[in-house]
């Protein structure tokens, strides 16, 4: 009878394992780590290995799978990203099914974020961003045809708030808008934060999309016998533009580099920090290596 093979040495594994990137490999690491060691004083759980086993993408959103190894006995899980989530691999047998639980748990919480400004773009402008949560959450409850016009109502206010948090007063215009002028200020406001021959598609889309919105949340707001689904249009096209003008601004104010220095990645993000002291209040990061400019922004700015 042919021997049990016995389970390979951890060392033995990170001689042959072809490695991640090691900013992701530390963002898991930290995970486990963080959330095995809630509560604990002593006996610390730490990882010792970790493998990325596979991705699978589902209605457009990636998953990465790793095996983590830490230095308990039965200490092996599973570790699901977006959002992340550890299984223990003892009562998780089946890499299938925990996939496959792991997706079913995120949609529904994807179903309860989605009244939720999005992450990247809700502190630059967070007082935008909290008049359409508010909209959101009132469609939920919406019942009547006043209901639904209301939710018009709410995301013309929150138009209106894009003016505020901008602060278009810094707008160099010589004919200037009247204050409550969504449709005037966005075209300006298009013209200051996506400038340039580059940007003429950014720019026009940005022009064209706030002028549309803009009617067609008018329009549910004073429209007779509104109905719920033409509410959830002015709600997702208030968002949509909301999102796209943010990211707008985000990017030209952060001025990040078109490719990273380190690794020549194009994917570059820049992450609003206003709690850093730092002028403009942003730091560029690589999602494919990790580099980021935030010792060369405190440098910058102690100068």
């Amino acid at each position: 009878m042919a021997d049990t093979p016995k389970q390979i040495p951890i060392e033995a594994l990170k001689k042959v394992v072809l490695n991640a990137p090691e900013h992701e490999q530390t963002k898991i690491v930290d995970y486990v780590e963080w959330q095995s060691n809630k509560g604990r004083k002593k006996n610390k759980v730490k990882v010792v290995h970790l493998e990325r086993l596979t991705s699978e993408v589902v209605f457009g959103k990636k998953h990465d799978v790793w095996d983590v190894h830490t230095n308990e006995v039965d200490g092996r899980w599973w570790v699901i990203t977006e959002p992340t989530n550890l299984y223990s691999q003892t009562e998780f047998v089946s890499l299938d099914y925990t996939l496959s639980f792991h997706i079913g748990v995120t949609a529904r919480v994807a179903a309860r974020d989605a009244k939720i400004a999005p992450e990247d773009s809700r502190d630059r402008l967070i007082s935008v961003w909290r008049r359409w949560e508010d909209a959101a959450e009132a469609i939920e409850h919406a019942i009547e045809s006043a209901d639904f016009q209301s939710i018009g109502m709410k995301c013309r206010e929150t138009l209106l708030q894009v003016i505020k948090a901008i602060d278009v007063s810094l707008i160099d215009v010589q004919d200037r808008p009247k204050v409550a002028d969504f449709v005037g200020w966005s075209l300006l406001i298009a013209d200051k934060f996506a400038g340039g021959e580059r940007n003429q598609y950014i720019r026009s889309y940005l022009k064209s999309s706030s002028e549309k919105v803009w009617q067609l949340v008018n329009w549910v707001t004073h429209t007779r016998n509104a109905t719920l689904y033409e509410a959830e249009l002015s709600l997702e096209a208030t968002e949509a533009y909301i999102s796209a003008l943010a990211k707008v601004i985000i990017h030209h104010e952060s001025e990040p580099p078109l490719v990273c220095p380190k690794c020549s990645s194009y994917r570059i993000d820049s992450i609003y920090e206003p709690d850093q002291n730092l002028d403009p209040p942003y730091v560029n990061l690589c999602a494919a290596c990790g580099w980021n400019n935030y010792s060369e922004r405190l440098v910058e700015d102690n100068d």
